[in-house]
């Protein structure tokens, strides 16, 4: 398989601790390959056809999505894991960590050979009309260190370092979120 090569873009961001406007790089992606497009590449060169591996791969979401609904970590084997997780900002004392204040999300740590994939990507500036292509999704404040929960994955142990609405500003992801 070749090596990765992504496109990253700078883009204007704020500086959730400072306030200040600056840049960060964010990935500008080759789209989105769906649902029906995977279907159609694992039936490559298999007896299966494109009906029966939608029809496996949706059975297969779905009792993944139980699982994760009952509270369970998803081993999704060649992907990697989800893992229901929680935020919240960070605090001195434990008594001034309220539950209003901790929220709910979804921590996904890609399995090794995704993570090396990803980590080991050549990246090169895009060029302008690249920038008219799809954004990945942000992944936190532009300095996550390839940390990332919700999103495309980070595999740092400790499940990341922004939640999945990429603010960043002092959130800290809990896998399992245990308490």
């Amino acid at each position: 398989m070749a090596k990765l090569k992504l496109k990253v873009a700078k883009s204007n961001r704020i500086n959730p601790a400072t306030k200040q406007m600056g840049y960060a790089a964010r990935v500008i992606t080759n789209g989105t390959a769906d649902y029906d497009d995977i279907a159609e590449d694992a039936a490559e060169d298999t007896t299966f056809n494109v009906d029966e591996i939608r029809a496996a791969a949706g059975i297969f979401c779905r009792a993944a999505a139980k699982r994760l609904k009952q509270g369970f970590i998803v081993d999704l084997g060649p992907v990697g894991r989800l893992y229901p997780s929680c935020t919240s900002g960070w605090v001195e004392k434990e008594e001034d960590l309220l539950l209003s204040s901790v929220k709910p999300s979804l921590y996904y740590k890609p399995a090794d050979e995704v993570d090396a994939a990803i980590k080991s990507a050549s990246l090169v500036w895009a060029k302008k009309e690249d920038e008219d292509g799809e954004a990945a999704p942000e992944g936190g404040n532009g300095s996550d260190n390839g940390n990332n929960s919700g999103n495309s994955g980070g595999s740092g142990d400790n499940g990341g370092s922004s939640d999945s609405g990429g603010s960043g500003g002092g959130d800290t992801p809990v896998p399992g979120g245990d308490e």
